[in-house]
């Protein structure tokens, strides 16, 4: 695997683990105020949406762990095209059966697009 192929995988890598481990921790250890938009109602509710942020750290800290093993991971690289990409479709749906989200949103699913179809079309090499 030449330089800038690791470079590219490590940066995108990085990148997605960030996104996914900080965010994720803060929404797990908040507090959840009763009227915070998106908030969850009840117990089961609350429970399920940290639940939820502590699955997507876990995939930001596979991905951190990709980086330390890169060239052996390449299935684990392709698995989180995968993941990433279902995400997008997830939102992809959403805006079909839900409307328009604003432009934070729009940008979410478009690095979501790119960082999957990276992971599928350019893994390291076997």
């Amino acid at each position: 695997m030449d330089l800038i192929h690791k470079v590219v995988l490590y940066a995108a890598l990085g990148f997605l683990g960030l996104s996914l481990v900080l965010p994720g921790l803060h929404e797990i250890i908040k507090t959840i105020p009763d009227n915070a938009p998106y908030a969850p109602e009840t117990a089961d509710a609350k429970n399920q949406f940290r639940a939820l942020n502590g699955m997507m750290m876990g995939v930001g800290i596979m991905a951190f762990w990709i980086c330390f093993y890169l060239e052996e991971s390449r299935n684990l690289i392709i698995v989180l095209g995968y993941i990433v990409l279902m995400v997008a479709a997830a939102r992809i749906y959403s805006i079909v059966v839900d409307g328009f989200p604003s432009a934070k949103t729009w940008a979410y699913m478009v690095i979501e697009l790119v960082l999957g179809s990276l992971f599928l079309m350019w893994p390291p090499n076997e």
